[in-house]
C-alpha cells in the first residue's frame, strides 16, 4: 500500500473547509426510530422458523395414528411369537412327560433294560408309520370289513350261483359266489347261463374262463345237461386244460344238483380229447375225504383273501383245523388260521361245534381273524355241523359276528358283487 503524501495538518485543514453537518431532531425521536426498525427485523427473522415447527406439528398429526397402529401391531406380532414359543415349550414338555410315562409303564424291568441298551434304543426308536398301522388294524372291523361269504340272511329275495373259476397259474379252483333277483319263472340254471357273461373274473385276480365256448341246454325233467363245443374247442389244448374242465364240470353238476353230463361236438356224440381221449359222457370221480378251506390272495395280501377248498382225508374236524394252520406251498396256499390261536374241540349232537380259545390265544376283532372264522365255518359245514360256538374269546364280536351266539355256518363261500 502506497504511502500518503498527506501530512496530518494537511487534513485537518481539509476536513476544516467542509460544510458543517446539523441535526435538528430530538435525540429520543432519533432512539423511538432506530428501536422501530431493530423491532421489525426481529420479527422478519422469527417468521421462517415459526412456519417450520408448524409444518412439523402437522406432518406429526398426520403420522402420528400410523406410528401408532405400527407399533401396536409390533407389539402383537411379538406376544403372538412369545406365546407361540410358549406353547411349544409347553407341548414338548407335555409329550416328554407323556413319553417318560409309558417307558415307566411298559418297562417294569429298567434293570433288565439297562443290559441291553441296543435293544432299548430299538424300542425307542420304533417306526412311528408302523405304529400308526398296528393301531388301526386293532380298531373294530364291525363297520368296515363285511363278511366275504354268503349267509341265509343275504337270500332275502335273491339267489346265489356259484362259479368254480380257476385263477391264474391253474392250481386251484375258487368257488366263487353271486347274488342275482330271484325269479320264480326261471330255473337256477337258466340264471346261472345268463350271468356267466357277467362275471368279472380279471378283476377278482382270477382266470378268463367264462362263458363256457360251448353250449349249455339243461333237461329239468330229466335233470340232465348237454355240454356241445366247436370242432376247436380250448379243452383239450394240454392235460391242464383238460382237468379244469373236469373240475368246473364237476362243481356244476354240484351246485345244480345235476345227475348227469351229456358230451357233444357240434351236435355229435362225444367229444375227442387229447389226453382223456374219446368220452360221451361226463362222469365224475368219486369224492373222499372233506373240504378244508385255506387263504388265495391272487391280488396281493392287502386285499380280500380267496377262500379256496382242498380235499383231504382226515379222521376229524379236529384235524381238519390243525392242517389249517398250515401253509400249502405246492398250491399257493396260505394258512387260514394263526398258527398262535390255539383251541380245544368239543363236538356235540344236533349239528354243534364248540370251539374254545386257550388263554394265551389273542382274539382280535379285526379283518384277518374274521376270515378265519369264516374258514373254521366253511370248513365245519363239510363236516356236516349247523352251528359253530366260540368260547373264552377276548372280544364279544368279530365283525358281523356274536362270539356271545352260536354261529351259523355260511351257505356259499366267496361272495363278489356284480357290475351294474
Amino acid at each position: 500500500m502506497k504511502e500518503s503524501k498527506w501530512s496530518d495538518e494537511q487534513l485537518q485543514e481539509l476536513l476544516s473547509q467542509m460544510p458543517k453537518i446539523k441535526d435538528n431532531r430530538d435525540p429520543r425521536e432519533i432512539y423511538q426510530n432506530i428501536e422501530i426498525k431493530m423491532g421489525k427485523q426481529k420479527k422478519r427473522t422469527w417468521i421462517l422458523p415459526a412456519a417450520a415447527v408448524a409444518a412439523a406439528l402437522l406432518l406429526l398429526f398426520i403420522l402420528a395414528p400410523n406410528l401408532m397402529n405400527w407399533q401396536e401391531s409390533a407389539d402383537k406380532h411379538v406376544e403372538i411369537q412369545s406365546d407361540q414359543t410358549q406353547s411349544s415349550e409347553q407341548i414338548t414338555s407335555d409329550n416328554n412327560s407323556i413319553s417318560e410315562a409309558k417307558d415307566e409303564e411298559s418297562d417294569p424291568e429298567p434293570l433288565a433294560r439297562e443290559e441291553d441298551p441296543q435293544e432299548d434304543h430299538v424300542q425307542l426308536s420304533g417306526d412311528p408309520e408302523k405304529e400308526s398301522n398296528d393301531d388301526i388294524s386293532m380298531k373294530s372291523v364291525s363297520s368296515e370289513i363285511s363278511p366275504t361269504a354268503v349267509y341265509e340272511e343275504d337270500l332275502a329275495g335273491k339267489e346265489f350261483l356259484t362259479y368254480a373259476i380257476p385263477d391264474k397259474e391253474a392250481q386251484n379252483i375258487v368257488p366263487v359266489s353271486v347274488l342275482v333277483d330271484d325269479d320264480p319263472d326261471r330255473s337256477k340254471f337258466a340264471l346261472f347261463e345268463d350271468t356267466m357273461s357277467k362275471l368279472t373274473e380279471d378283476a377278482w385276480g382270477l382266470e378268463e374262463y367264462y362263458p363256457l365256448k360251448a353250449n349249455l341246454s339243461y333237461n329239468q325233467e330229466n335233470n340232465i345237461l348237454t355240454v356241445d363245443v366247436p370242432v376247436d374247442h380250448p379243452y383239450s389244448m394240454s392235460s391242464t386244460a383238460e382237468l379244469l374242465l373236469e373240475k368246473v364240470l364237476a362243481n356244476i353238476m354240484n351246485n345244480l344238483d345235476i345227475e348227469k353230463i351229456d358230451l357233444r361236438t357240434e351236435g355229435k356224440v362225444g367229444i375227442e380229447f387229447s389226453h382223456y381221449g374219446y368220452r360221451e359222457e361226463f362222469i365224475p370221480e368219486n369224492s373222499t375225504g372233506n373240504l378244508i378251506y385255506y387263504f388265495l390272495y391272487p391280488n396281493g395280501a392287502d386285499s380280500t383273501p380267496f377262500l379256496v377248498p382242498i380235499r383231504e382225508e382226515l379222521n376229524s374236524v379236529k384235524d381238519a383245523l390243525k392242517a389249517m394252520k398250515q401253509n400249502r406251498t405246492e398250491n399257493n396256499l396260505q394258512a387260514s388260521i394263526p398258527d398262535d390261536i390255539d383251541f380245544e374241540i368239543e363236538e356235540i349232537k344236533d349239528s354243534k361245534l364248540i370251539i374254545r380259545f386257550n388263554n394265551e390265544s389273542e382274539i382280535i376283532d379285526n379283518a384277518s381273524t374274521l376270515h378265519a372264522i369264516e374258514a373254521i365255518l366253511l370248513t365245519a359245514k363239510d363236516f356236516d355241523f349247523d352251528t359253530v360256538k366260540l368260547e373264552n374269546a377276548d372280544v364279544d364280536k368279530i365283525g358281523k359276528f356274536d362270539l356271545t351266539e352260536e354261529l351259523k355256518v355260511p351257505v356259499a363261500a366267496n361272495k363278489r358283487d356284480l357290475p351294474n
